[in-house]
């Protein structure tokens, strides 16, 4: 799905949501949302003024997305996260492509108020592009990052990322960062442990991803956060785990992943947690990941 309604921002939306759709021969619906009836006007009559103001955003993205199977929702509605939410659900969408808000900075994400009502419950994942992406050369055969610490909601954000690296053979990059902790003389020791057991997760979930793609990691000192945004200079796409608790199959922000969302500079990819169809190819990841150390 992807959320349009002819700005700017939204024109970011509609060239992500493109090329991944072309990557993934999926079929695209083009949701445009519009304010409540006017008072005197009956139900009839609104859906003919829905249907006469949404047909030039509705050409203008059949143009955009041309060879791609592409449906069009125009929707009368004071809310358009809801809107957008209802629909995702209805249809069972696998994700919904937004842009960021026009107050963020050029080549940054910043989610507007439809994205932040989103990113706390959406049923699926949820892909934002940076301000800019539709007029740049962001895309193409490169690297795909994912941020993994070995939770579940990491392993169902790899599974996505393998897939994803896979469509577009690119480079699989896993991420991980050690935060910093407070000086002493105590923790100094307790630092080398953090750092090895996570590069002990880093290299298990290298492991897991089997032939066929080309894998690196990556383990950095400092705010996780901050890491990200800076590895995601040298990324086409980050995939970010939403957080560890709440309801299952939605998409959920936590801490990292809400400053991760306001800061890298390409498009992040929020998996939605819990996911069913997801689930349960990260346990055939885990298993594969399991047989490579035991043939090591």
């Amino acid at each position: 799905m992807i959320g349009f309604d002819g700005s700017a921002e939204s024109r970011d939306a509609l060239e992500l949501g493109g090329r991944l759709a072309r990557l993934e021969a999926a079929k695209v619906i083009v949701v445009a949302g519009f304010g409540h009836s006017p008072t005197g006007i009956g139900e009839e009559a609104f859906e003919r003024l829905l249907a006469k103001d949404s047909e030039p955003l509705f050409a203008e993205a059949r143009r955009a997305l041309d060879g791609i199977d592409v449906s069009t929702l125009a929707l009368g509605t004071g809310s358009p996260a809801q809107a957008l939410h209802d629909v995702a659900e209805a249809e069972r969408a696998e994700a919904i492509v937004l842009g960021s808000t026009h107050r963020g900075a050029l080549g940054r994400i910043l989610p507007g108020s439809v994205g932040e009502r989103l990113l706390d419950g959406a049923p699926c994942s949820v892909v934002i592009a940076p301000r800019g992406f539709a007029r740049g050369e962001h895309f193409g055969l490169g690297v795909i990052g994912v941020a993994y610490d070995g939770t579940e909601e990491s392993k169902i954000a790899l599974v996505e990322a393998k897939r994803l690296a896979v469509n577009l053979d690119a480079t699989l990059r896993l991420i991980g960062a050690v935060a910093p902790l407070s000086p002493s003389p105590e923790r100094g020791p307790y630092l080398g442990v953090l750092r090895e057991d996570h590069h002990q997760r880093l290299e298990h979930g290298a492991a897991s991803i089997g032939d066929g793609v080309e894998v690196e990691t990556v383990l950095v000192d400092g705010d996780p956060a901050a890491a990200l945004a800076v590895q995601g200079i040298e990324l086409d796409l980050l995939l970010i785990g939403s957080r560890g608790y709440g309801p299952l199959r939605r998409t959920l922000l936590g801490g990292v992943s809400a400053k991760v969302m306001r800061t890298a500079p390409c498009p992040v990819w929020v998996t939605a947690r819990g996911a069913t169809h997801t689930s349960a190819r990260a346990s055939d990841l885990q298993g594969a990941g399991e047989r490579s150390a035991s043939a090591r």
